[in-house]
C-alpha cells in the first residue's frame, strides 16, 4: 500500500503488515508500505495500493487482458543498463515491435481490415515520471495556454512599466542635466537608470513569489471532489526560484533599457536654460507605443477571457434535459465482482426497483456515460452509407425521464427492447439535422460497425431526442446515439453504469438511502463518484473551467493595469501642459474645449490599441478552438463588447485628469510668465 493509506486508513501502525484488505470483494494480504517520497511513475497520479499483474483477473474478472494479444492497457517501465543509451534501447525495442507484427500481422490491422503502416509500430521511450506519450502533446497545449495568458500579463505589466519610466525620466531632465554638467558621463546616468529598474523589477518578483505561495491552495479548488488518487502537491523548487529569478532580471533590464536611453540623451543646454524647472510638454512618441501595445495586449487577454467565461456557460446551459442540480448520480461496476451478464441484469433490476420506490425520488434511470463532455464511449456506424464516428450511450427505459430530455418525434425504450428484439436506437437531433435534414429519421436505419455483438446488425431508429453541445469544436462529432440496456452494443457497455436518481430531498439523506439498498443486494458492491450531476458535469468541464478562471482573473488585471496606464499618461501629460492650458484658457478656451483635447489624447491611443488588439485576437483565438466549448472563436458579443469595455475604461480613465485640467486657474499658470 501506498504510505498516505497506510497513515490514513491504519495510522502508520507496523502491525498493517500482514492484514487482510478487501479489494473488490476479493481478500489480499499487506506485505509492504511504498516509500512517502513515491506516488508513482506517473505525474500527478498516487495509487493506494499495487497488486500483482497476473492477480488482475481476482479485481477485474470480466476483462482478464493478460489472456489476449492486446497489450495496449499496460506501460512497460524498464531500467537502461550501464552504458546503454536511450536512442540505443529505443532503436532495439522498435525492431522487436517489428519482428512481431511479422509474426502475428492478424494483431495490427485498421478498422477496415488493411494491414497497419510498419512506421506507426515503433517504440517511444519516455523517461519514468513524465506524462504518458498519449497525453503529453495535449498537456503540453493546455499548460501552455495557461503559461501565454500569464505572459501576456506580463508584457502588460512591464509596457505600463516602461510608460510610467519614460514620464518618470522626462520629470527627472532638470536632475539629470544637472549631473551630466557636474562631470557624470552619460553611461554612468544610464547605468544608474537601469539598476533602478532592475531593483524594481527584482521586488516585484519577491513579492510575487510570496503572492504565489499564497495562492497555491486556490489551485486545489479546481480538484474534483470525488475520490480519484490525484497527488496535487504544488511546491516551489529550486528551478522556479531560478526563473523567476532571471525573468525579473531580464523584465528589469529590457523594459529599463528605453527610458534610460532616452534619459541619458537628454540636452544639457536645453534642460539647464528652463530656469522655472519645468521642460514643458514634449509629446514622446516611445511612451505612446508602449500605451498602444499596453491596450492591444489587454484587448487580446480580454477577448480571450471573454470566449472562455462564454464557452463555460454555453457548456453548462448544453445540458439536453432540465434540472440537472436535481439529479444524483453514482457508478456501480459488478464486473469487478465476477458478476456475468445475467447476474448483472438483475441487480440492476432489483436496484431500480428499490431506489425508485424511496421517498423523494421521481424516478432512475441508468447509462454508461453523462451526455456532456467526453464522458461516453464513441464508436464507428454506417448512417446511409457513411462511415460515422459518433458517440454512444447504453440507457434504460427511465433515463429520458430522469434527465427531462425531451422526446421530439417518436418514441421512447421500454422494457420490450431486449435481446432477441429488433434493434432500436434514439438519436439527438444533431445527428437528425446532420443525416436527415429533410426527412423524417424515425423508422430509418443504420448499422453499428463495430466488430463485436452488433456487428453488422441493422439498428431501427425509433425517436429523436433533444441534444446539447457533447464535444468542443475541432474534436470527433458532437452527435450521440442511445442504445437500450437490454441491446448493449459491447458486453462491457452493461457492466459499468452511472445510476440517476432524480429527487426533492437534500442530496445526503437520498445518497445515503441509496447506499443502503445497494448495501442490501450486495455489501461487496463498490460505489463510486457520489455527486450530483451538476458536480459531475463541472468535472467533466475541468479544462474549461480552470482556463476560464485564470484567463478571466489575469484578464480583470490586464484590464486594471491598461486603465492605469492610459491614466497614468494622461495625467502626466496634464501635469506637463499645465502652462499652455493655463494660456489656451486665456485666450478664450472653453472647459468643454479642454475636456475634448486631454480626453481625445487617451481615446486616441486606446482606439489605436484597440484596432490592433482586434487584429491579433482574430488570429489568436483560432488556436484555442478546441477549447471553446460550443463556441465560435469569433463570438460577435465577446469581439464587441470587449472593445467597448476597454474604450469605457479608456475614457473614465481619461476624464480623471481631464476634470483636473479643466480646473486649472489660468493666473496659476502663468504665473512665470
Amino acid at each position: 500500500m501506498s504510505y498516505g493509506l497506510w497513515q490514513r486508513r491504519f495510522g502508520g501502525d507496523p502491525a498493517a503488515l500482514g492484514r487482510v484488505v478487501k479489494l473488490n470483494g476479493q481478500l489480499f494480504t499487506v506485505i509492504g508500505v511504498a516509500p512517502q517520497q513515491f506516488t508513482s511513475t506517473v505525474p500527478l497520479v498516487a495509487p493506494d495500493v499495487w497488486v500483482p499483474i497476473m492477480m488482475q483477473r481476482l479485481i477485474l474478472p470480466a476483462g482478464d487482458m493478460l489472456t489476449s494479444r492486446d497489450a495496449s492497457w499496460l506501460d512497460l517501465n524498464g531500467r537502461l543498463k550501464e552504458g546503454v543509451s536511450v536512442e540505443q534501447a529505443q532503436a532495439q525495442m522498435s525492431a522487436l515491435a517489428l519482428q512481431i507484427n511479422a509474426a502475428h500481422p492478424e494483431d495490427n490491422r485498421l478498422p477496415d481490415g488493411t494491414p497497419a503502416n510498419a512506421k506507426l509500430l515503433g517504440v517511444k521511450l519516455a523517461p519514468a515520471g513524465s506524462f504518458p506519450v498519449e497525453f503529453r502533446n495535449s498537456m503540453i497545449g493546455f499548460l501552455g495556454l495557461l503559461l501565454a495568458v500569464v505572459g501576456l500579463v506580463l508584457l502588460i505589466a512591464c509596457a505600463n512599466l516602461s510608460s510610467l519610466l519614460l514620464a518618470r525620466a522626462t520629470a527627472r531632465r532638470k536632475e539629470i542635466a544637472v549631473r551630466l554638467a557636474l562631470g557624470a558621463s552619460r553611461q554612468r546616468i544610464l547605468r544608474q537608470l537601469l539598476t533602478e529598474s532592475v531593483l524594481l523589477c527584482l521586488v516585484s518578483g519577491v513579492a510575487g513569489v510570496l503572492f504565489a505561495l499564497w495562492l497555491t491552495d486556490l489551485l486545489l479548488a479546481f480538484k474534483p471532489s470525488i475520490p480519484l488518487p490525484l497527488d496535487l502537491n504544488f511546491q516551489l523548487d529550486w528551478r522556479v526560484l531560478g526563473w523567476t529569478f532571471a525573468l525579473s532580471l531580464l523584465t528589469g533590464v529590457l523594459f529599463g533599457l528605453a527610458p534610460a536611453l532616452q534619459a541619458a540623451r537628454t540636452d544639457l543646454v536645453e534642460a539647464l536654460k528652463d530656469a522655472a524647472g519645468a521642460s514643458g510638454y514634449r509629446r514622446s512618441r516611445l511612451r505612446d507605443l508602449f500605451v498602444i501595445g499596453q491596450v492591444a495586449m489587454s484587448l487580446l487577454l480580454l477577448v480571450s477571457a471573454g470566449l472562455f467565461l462564454r464557452a463555460l456557460t454555453r457548456a453548462h446551459t448544453s445540458f439536453p434535459g432540465a434540472r440537472p442540480e436535481q439529479v444524483l448520480t453514482v457508478t456501480l461496476d459488478p464486473g469487478v465482482l465476477g458478476y456475468d451478464e445475467t447476474r448483472t441484469r438483475e441487480f440492476y433490476r432489483r436496484l431500480l426497483e428499490r431506489v425508485e420506490m424511496l421517498p423523494g425520488v421521481e424516478s432512475a434511470g441508468l447509462a454508461n456515460g453523462i451526455p456532456i463532455g467526453n464522458s461516453y464511449s464513441m464508436t464507428a456506424f454506417d448512417i446511409k452509407g457513411r462511415d460515422e464516428m459518433s458517440g454512444f450511450n447504453t440507457v434504460t427505459p427511465k433515463y429520458f425521464q430522469t434527465m427531462q430530455i425531451p422526446l421530439l418525434r417518436g418514441r421512447s425504450f421500454t422494457e420490450a427492447d431486449r435481446a432477441g428484439a429488433p434493434r432500436v436506437a434514439v438519436i439527438d437531433e444533431a445527428l437528425a439535422r446532420r443525416f436527415f435534414p429533410n426527412e423524417n429519421p424515425v423508422g430509418q436505419y443504420l448499422v453499428s460497425n463495430s466488430n463485436v455483438k452488433a456487428s453488422t446488425a441493422q439498428i431501427e431508429i425509433v425517436g429523436v431526442v433533444r441534444g446539447g453541445q457533447s464535444t468542443a469544436p475541432g474534436e470527433l462529432p458532437g452527435y450521440l446515439i442511445y442504445v437500450p440496456a437490454g441491446q448493449p452494443l459491447f458486453e462491457q457497455s452493461f457492466q459499468r453504469l452511472i445510476l440517476h436518481v432524480r429527487t426533492a430531498h437534500a442530496p445526503s439523506d437520498t445518497f445515503a438511502a441509496i447506499r443502503r439498498e445497494v448495501s442490501a443486494l450486495d455489501p461487496d458492491m463498490p460505489l463510486l463518484n457520489f455527486m450530483p450531476l451538476t458536480e459531475a458535469i463541472d468535472t467533466a468541464l475541468l479544462p474549461q473551467r480552470l482556463v476560464a478562471a485564470v484567463a478571466g482573473g489575469f484578464g480583470l488585471v490586464g484590464l486594471a493595469l491598461a486603465g492605469v496606464g492610459i491614466f497614468g499618461l494622461v495625467s502626466f501629460t496634464v501635469a506637463q501642459r499645465t502652462h499652455e492650458i493655463g494660456v489656451r484658457m486665456a485666450l478664450g478656451a472653453q472647459q468643454g474645449d479642454v475636456l475634448r483635447l486631454v480626453v481625445g489624447q487617451g481615446l486616441r491611443l486606446a482606439l489605436a490599441g484597440v484596432a490592433i488588439g482586434l487584429s491579433g485576437a482574430f488570429v489568436v483565438t483560432r488556436l484555442m478552438a478546441s477549447l471553446l466549448y460550443g463556441l465560435s472563436a469569433t463570438d460577435p458579443l465577446t469581439f464587441v463588447g470587449v472593445p467597448l469595455l476597454l474604450v469605457g475604461v479608456a475614457l473614465v480613465a481619461s476624464y480623471i485628469p481631464a476634470r483636473r485640467a479643466m480646473k486649472v486657474d489660468p493666473l496659476v499658470a502663468l504665473r512665470y510668465e
